[in-house]
Formats: C-alpha cells, sequence, structure tokens
C-alpha cells in the first residue's frame, strides 16, 4: 500500500506541477483560457499525453493562486482510451505580504475534488507511468540545491490539504491481482512547524484476490520539529472494518506514537490492539495492550506490560486465554527474549472433555535469528490434572533441517482420573490399575524424524524403559528397543465374557471368513524393527519369564516376528515370516519345549484335565491374500509328545473293569483316582494343501496302548479319525487289579464331523463282544461249528447290549470319559430305552467227536 501511494502522490504532483507552471507563466500577463491550447501542445511535448483543462482562474491580491476544473489526462499507449487521471477541481494559493514582506510561504489551503487515477500494469510488466516518471533530475532539484545557495525562505505554512471523492485503481495484468481505493477523504488542520495539526483519513479499499473489502479510518494530532527533529502522533485512532465471504474482522488500534531522530528512539505508549473476528462459527475477540519502545540507534526494542486476552465463542467451545510477557529484542539480528511468559486458558462447552477444562504454561524463552536458535527453560505446562516440564533447544531453524532437543517430565498422575475427564471409557479387570503414570525421556526431532531416548516410564508396579524413534515421517520408518520389568496384563484387559455356545455356522458365513482379505498389503506400508525383553508377564492366565520380541520389517522385504519365553519348566521359541507380494508367503515355526502340561492347562482353562512333560513342533507354509487360501495352501509337519502323564476325568481301566464284572455277574466294588495315567502320548502329522494327514498316533500305559490314523481337512474344516487303544495284561498304576481275561481288547475311538459340530463313538460294546466270544469262537470248527459260533455271537451281542443299555450310569460313565478325553461338556440327558427281552440260554455245545 505504501508504494501505491509513492506512486499516487507522484503522478498527482507531476500533474499539479505542469498545470501549476502553466499557470503561472501566463498569470501576469494573460488570461490562461486564451492560452489553452498551447498549454495542452506543451503538455504533450513534454509527456507525450493528452492534457485537457476546464475553466481556469488566477487570483492576484491578496493571494496568488489558480483554481482549475475538469482537467483529465489521458492513458498511456496500450492502456485503453480512458483517461489515466481526472480531477473535477484542483484549488491552490499563496498569500502574497507574507512571501514578500518576511520571506514567508503561507500556502492557503490544498485541495482537490473529485480525482480519478486509473494505475495499470500490463503482463509484460509495463505501468502507464512508466513515461511521466522519467523526468529530468536537475529540473526535480530545488533551486537551492542546483546553485548551492538558498532563496532566503524562513518558513512555510499551509492552512491545510483537503482531499475530497477520490477514487484510485490499480490492475496488475502480470499478477493478477487488482486492488481499488474509494471514497477517499483527506483533512488536515493547518501545517505550521512546530505547531501540532490534525489529520482525518477515511477510505474504502477492495482486493481481487482473495476477494475482500475493508473500510479504513485514521485519525490522530501530528506534531514535529524539523530542527530538533522530534515527531509525534497523539491519540492515534485506527479503525479497520474487513469482510471476506463468511468473515469479518473489526480492528481498533489506538496509543501514542513519538520518535526523537537526534536521540534516535521511539515509544508506543498506552498501545491498544483490539480485534473482533467474526465467521460462520462463532466470534472471537483479542486485546492487546502495553507500552513499547525502541532504540534505533543500537536497534532493540523493549515491551513492558505487554499483555494479550482472548476471548472465543464457538458453537461447542467458550474459551478465555490470558497472556503476560515482558520481551526485550534486538530487531537487526534478531534476537528476542520473553521472559516471564505465562499463560492461562479457560474452556468450556460441549467439544471441551469434561465440559470445562484449564490449562496453564509458564516459562523464558530466547530467539536468535541470527543463529536460527530458540532457548525454552523450565518450561511448566499444567492441565487436565497433568503436571509436564519441558526444556527445549531448538537449532537450524534458518536452514530447512530445523532440529528441536530437549528433556521431558511428567509428574505422577492418575490415567483413570484423565480418561474420565477426557470422556474415554476404560474397562479393566482390576480396577485398582491405570492408577499411576510418570513419564521422563530425552526427544531429539527434525522435520523428517524423530527420536526418543532415556525413556522411564512407570505405570502402576510396572516399569518401561529404553529408547525408540521414527527414523523417517515420509517412508514411516520406526525402530524401538524396550524393556518392560513386570506386568500382569490381564489385569488391564476387560473382564473376560461368558463363553456362550454359538449356533454352527451357515455355509454362506463359512464362505464369508474365508473370503477375508489378509492385511498383508499395511503391514507393508512402513519398516519396523526393534525388540521387546520383559521380565514377567501374565496373559490369559498364563505365566512366563524373560520373554523375548523381535520384530524386523523392512518395507518391501520379507517380515519376520520371533518370541521366545520360559514358562511352566519348559519353553517357547516362534518364529513367523511373511513375504508381502501379489501371492503373499507364510511360514511358522513354533516349538513348545519341556511344558508342564497340568499347571499350564490349569491356569489357561482353570482345569488341570491332563498332567506330564509336554513338548510340540509345528513348521508350516502358506500362501495366499484371503484365510481360505491361506487354509487351502498349507503344507507343513506337526508334532507332539507328553510324558508320564494322566488324561483326568475319567479311568479308563476302572471303566473296563466294571464293564467286564457286569458280564460275568459279578459285583464291582473299587475306588480308584479319576485319571487314565499314560507312560507315553504322541502323535506326528503331515499338512499337504491344507490336509493333515496322521499315521504316527502313539500312547502307551500300565493299561493300553494306542495307535491311530486319519486326517483333518483344514480347508473344508472337517474331520474323520479313528483312535485303536489296545487293552494290555496288566492294569497296575491305575488303581485295580489286573485284567487277564481283557487283554488284546480293541477299542475304536473314531472322531468325524465338523469344526463346528464334531461327532465321536466309543465302540466299548464291540471291544467286550471280542473278548467274551474269543475263547469259544476258537474252539469251534467246522461247518457246524461256524453256525454255532455265528448263533453265540448273536446271543452275547443281546446280552451285552441289554447290560450297558440298561446300566444307564455306566454308560453315561463312559460318555462322560469321552467328552472329558475331548473337552467337550456333558450333553444333556436322554430317556433310557426300554431294556430288551432277556435272550434265550444259549445250547449247550455238542460233543466232540
Amino acid at each position: 500500500m505504501g508504494k501505491l501511494l509513492k506512486i499516487v502522490f507522484a503522478v498527482i504532483g507531476v500533474v499539479l506541477l505542469l498545470v501549476v507552471l502553466a499557470v503561472g507563466a501566463f498569470a501576469l500577463f494573460f488570461d490562461p483560457n486564451d492560452f489553452r491550447s498551447q498549454i495542452t501542445a506543451a503538455a504533450k511535448k513534454s509527456t507525450g499525453r493528452d492534457l485537457a483543462l476546464g475553466d481556469i482562474k488566477l487570483g492576484f491580491y491578496p493571494v496568488l493562486g489558480a483554481n482549475v476544473k475538469n482537467v483529465s489526462l489521458s492513458n498511456a499507449a496500450g492502456f485503453g482510451d480512458a483517461p489515466m487521471l481526472v480531477v473535477a477541481e484542483a484549488d491552490v494559493g499563496v498569500r502574497l505580504l507574507p512571501l514578500v514582506l518576511s520571506r514567508e510561504i503561507r500556502i492557503g489551503k490544498i485541495s482537490l475534488t473529485g480525482m480519478k487515477l486509473n494505475l495499470a500494469k500490463d503482463a509484460t510488466g509495463k505501468s502507464n507511468w512508466d513515461d511521466l516518471s522519467k523526468t529530468d533530475e536537475n529540473a526535480a532539484k530545488p533551486e537551492e540545491e542546483k546553485s548551492g545557495g538558498g532563496a532566503g525562505i524562513k518558513s512555510i505554512d499551509i492552512s491545510g490539504i483537503a482531499i475530497k471523492g477520490a477514487d484510485i485503481s490499480y490492475d496488475d495484468k502480470q499478477s493478477g491481482q487488482a486492488y481499488a481505493v474509494s471514497g477517499l477523504e483527506l483533512e488536515t488542520g493547518s501545517i505550521s512547524p512546530g505547531d501540532p495539526f490534525d489529520i482525518k483519513l477515511a477510505f474504502s479499499t477492495t482486493v481481487k484476490q482473495p476477494a475482500a473489502k475493508a473500510d479504513i479510518k485514521l485519525s490522530t494530532r501530528v506534531e514535529y520539529d524539523l530542527k530538533a527533529k522530534t515527531y509525534s502522533a497523539d491519540k492515534l485512532a485506527l479503525k479497520v472494518l474487513a469482510t471476506m465471504p463468511d468473515q469479518k474482522a473489526d480492528i481498533d488500534l489506538s496509543g501514542n506514537l513519538s520518535a526523537d531522530m537526534n536521540k534516535q528512539t521511539a515509544k508506543a505508549d498506552k498501545l491498544s490492539l483490539k480485534l473482533k473476528a467474526t465467521t460462520k462459527d462463532g466470534t472471537a475477540d483479542v486485546d492487546l495492550a502495553g507500552n513499547v519502545s525502541a532504540d534505533l540507534g543500537k536497534k532493540t526494542a523493549l515491551t513492558d506490560k505487554l499483555t494479550v486476552k482472548l476471548k472465543a465463542a464457538l458453537k461447542d467451545l467458550n474459551a478465555n486465554a490470558d497472556l503476560a510477557v515482558q520481551v526485550s529484542a534486538e530487531y537487526d539480528k534478531p534476537l528476542v527474549r520473553a521472559q516471564g511468559l505465562t499463560v492461562k486458558v479457560d474452556a468450556d462447552g460441549a467439544a471441551v472433555p469434561g465440559g470445562k477444562q484449564t490449562a496453564s504454561f509458564a516459562g523464558d524463552a530466547i530467539y536468535d535469528g541470527e543463529k536460527g536458535t530458540l532457548k525454552l527453560a523450565s518450561g511448566d505446562l499444567k492441565a487436565a490434572g497433568l503436571d509436564a516440564t519441558i526444556a527445549l533447544d531448538a537449532i537450524g531453524l534458518n536452514t530447512d533441517a530445523p532440529r528441536f532437543v530437549g528433556p521431558l517430565s511428567v509428574k505422577t498422575f492418575n490415567p483413570r482420573e484423565l480418561m474420565k475427564l477426557l470422556d474415554i471409557k476404560v474397562e479393566t479387570a482390576d480396577p485398582e490399575t491405570l492408577k499411576a503414570l510418570s513419564l521422563r525421556l530425552k526427544f531429539d526431532a527434525t522435520t523428517k524424524a524423530a527420536r526418543i531416548s532415556d525413556l522411564n516410564m512407570k505405570l502402576d508396579q510396572s516399569t518401561f524403559t529404553g529408547s525408540g524413534a521414527v527414523t523417517s515421517f515420509d517412508s514411516k520408518a520406526a525402530e524401538f528397543a524396550l524393556k518392560l520389568d513386570a506386568i500382569d496384563a490381564d489385569r488391564y484387559l476387560p473382564t473376560p465374557a461368558v463363553p456362550v455356545k454359538e449356533a454352527p455356522r451357515t455355509p454362506e458365513e463359512k464362505v464369508a471368513a474365508n473370503a477375508v482379505e489378509l492385511p498383508v498389503e499395511a503391514l507393508d506400508g512402513f519398516t519396523a524393527n526393534g525388540t521387546i525383553d520383559i521380565g514377567k508377564l501374565k496373559v490369559s492366565n498364563l505365566s512366563m519369564a524373560n520373554v523375548q520380541f523381535r520384530l524386523n520389517a523392512t518395507k518391501g522385504q520379507p517380515k519376520e516376528i520371533g518370541l521366545g519365553a520360559q514358562l511352566y519348566g519348559g519353553s517357547i521359541a516362534s518364529t513367523t515370516k511373511i513375504t508381502p507380494g501379489a501371492t503373499p508367503r507364510y511360514v511358522e515355526s513354533l516349538k513348545l519345549t519341556s511344558i508342564s502340561a497340568g499347571p499350564l492347562l490349569k491356569d489357561f482353562t482353570g482345569k488341570e484335565s491332563m498332567t506330564g512333560e509336554g513338548n510340540f513342533a509345528m513348521d508350516v507354509t502358506a500362501s495366499g491374500k484371503t484365510v481360505g487360501a491361506v487354509k487351502q495352501a498349507l503344507n507343513g509337519d506337526l508334532s507332539f509328545s507328553f510324558l508320564n502323564g494322566a488324561v483326568k476325568g475319567f479311568n479308563l481301566g476302572q471303566i473296563l473293569r466294571k464293564g467286564d464284572a457286569l458280564l460275568k455277574g459279578q459285583q464291582f466294588n473299587e475306588s480308584a483316582p479319576v485319571q487314565t495315567d499314560f507312560t507315553e502320548l504322541s502323535a506326528a502329522a503331515k499338512i499337504t494343501n491344507g490336509v493333515l494327514q496322521s499315521d504316527a498316533l502313539n500312547a502307551k500305559s500300565p493299561l493300553f496302548r494306542v495307535d491311530g490314523a486319519g486326517k483333518v481337512d483344514i480347508a473344508r474344516e472337517t474331520i474323520d479319525y479313528t483312535a485303536k487303544p489296545t487293552i494290555v495284561n496288566t492294569a497296575s498304576g491305575q488303581g485295580g487289579k489286573e485284567m487277564p481275561d481283557l487283554a488284546g481288547i480293541i477299542i475304536p475311538i473314531r472322531v468325524t464331523g465338523t469344526f463346528d459340530n464334531p461327532k465321536y463313538a466309543l465302540d466299548i460294546r464291540a471291544a467286550l463282544q471280542q473278548k467274551a466270544t474269543e475263547g469259544l469262537r476258537e474252539k469251534l470248527v467246522g461247518e457246524k461249528g461256524d453256525k454255532l459260533r455265528e448263533k453265540i455271537d448273536t446271543q452275547i451281542e443281546k446280552k451285552l447290549g441289554n447290560q450297558l443299555d440298561g446300566n444307564p450310569a455306566l454308560k453315561g460313565k463312559l460318555q462322560d470319559g469321552l467328552n472329558s478325553l475331548f473337552g467337550k461338556k456333558k450333553p444333556p440327558a436322554e430317556p433310557a430305552p426300554a431294556p430288551a427281552p432277556a435272550p434265550a440260554p444259549a445250547p449247550a455245545p455238542a460233543p466232540a467227536p
């Protein structure tokens, strides 16, 4: 705007100079109206422009002056036919007697009415005032500068300046920007050296991009002493009303300004800036007050009692902020010191967590623009129950790579109360968790990366230490090395819901589940490498020690996740590899070594359903984007083994002995632990294209030996597996007598169906029938023997069936044992079938020939 005004006044000065010179040349001897053509010709020769003059009036005594109406100056070539300048009326005069008698220039009121000035610049950067600015430098100098002496003028007084109804426009085709000043009104009082005078200025201005309008009013009382070089503007009042689409700003600036150029000092006393901004979302009021002094020689500035008040009223937020600070500055460097900086904010409303919050900050800061540094010392922030202390050193602020370093500490606070205040719902199994948190760390950040070191965070009874970094914001790369002494994660997790038996999934639900895409692309969107070491960890009620978690995930490269820990007398080691691509690939290796099964199952399930020392190994590979594709492409091996343990919940030996006694019509009174012991239980399986095939089931106990075979279709979620326990000669170790009569019996156990609804059967009838008929059948030979053997088999089958069907307790015991073995709940009781009629006694065998 300053440049624009300079251009405006320069153009006006050139035009008025032409008019005054032309009028003065003929004022004493001629009527200037008679020489209008000569005047315009002279202007044409001097400027190349067409100058049009209306009626010219001259005054001689007591005032030597001129009044000119309807002045216009044509535009430069290439800028259109409209005049560059139009003036409705210009009037100026000088009193003769003071000039002749006292060598004092006393100018009457200079007035300019109805001016319209059109300034423009074309797309090449050429302006329509370039030709007018090429003046004779020697002619532009005052006469005393050319001659080396003065004209002896003692003083110059001006009665006042009045500009009314002036419009100024500026259209810059090169930048596409356009400005306009309309309704310009300027009025001053009498201007005389050493005497104060008043100034009033008002105008409206518009800007093309962004579309904006401002109404501006300025008033002040000016006093200056050219000899003493002192200047002041008292009672300065500037009012600006700016409007933009959906926005409005009302600005009031007031104060007293003064400058002493001999002392090189300047002051702004009682400075007040009031701003009210209005948008469609609400209003904001800013009130700044204080005193400012400057030493122009030393290029320093100092504020005294500078305060800022902010009040915002938005739709869902009301806020009040108070700032106080004392600032000293060396503005040529620049070097700025902010001492005693305090900020306090009170906020309420629906957008404020908890409905109402208070925050405060205090500290000292130094900014060195020459060095590009900022130092914040002992910054203390209090908000929402937090008390944090930060010290900040910023370097390289004058470069493209600024850096911010410093320590940060947060005193112990209650996270649960903070989350409640922030309206964050949290549910934990233990309500006494999240009661105490403190934090200390050092940070080192740039615009491209950030690092945290010397981390020490205490959460309740747990302590986290270590370091971490985002090594690149652009590529989303991070690294970390963290340690945790001990934590019971179950205390921080929600209380487990009571399991509810779900209905088997429909075919459509299975298809939808298999169509779910695995988030491999999202996993490949970042780089993360690091380790987490945990001394003691409890999760899902499982207790682990020396937990080591490692992650190696480089963007665009295979990802590897490793886990190792000690648990229940043994160890676990797991490695997962994921290779992104059009068809992602997966490799999983898992080993459990020397695990004590009893304590593990008791902690994990709440029931010690099995004991023994267990080992488990799995090495599998797969590929695909969806869950279903991965299942179908699953290949690998798995195996497990348990030694010297027991399956609890049923005693297979006791059940068999009871069944044997019932068949023989004997009483059975035996007490033994409700468990089935084994010395070895192992199995191995191979997975091929999603189908698990196992032919290596092996179990040994004092009572039985077990083998088995079958398959599990993982992709189709179906089971078809048969285990075949074989009774051995002794039941020692099972709390019962030996059963030589049952030795060699095979009891088939078959599991079929789906994962959602497995079905299983224990063919105890066939096993006992086998033993009952074995001796007779071996003695019967020949055609008659075959027929008799068939008849005996039938009779024994019926009798055994009646014994089992007619004894619900025995049948239920068998079923319960099988349920326990496979981890299923006892099914609802069903009505016992009506007992079958007793079979007729079998005929005595024929005597041997």
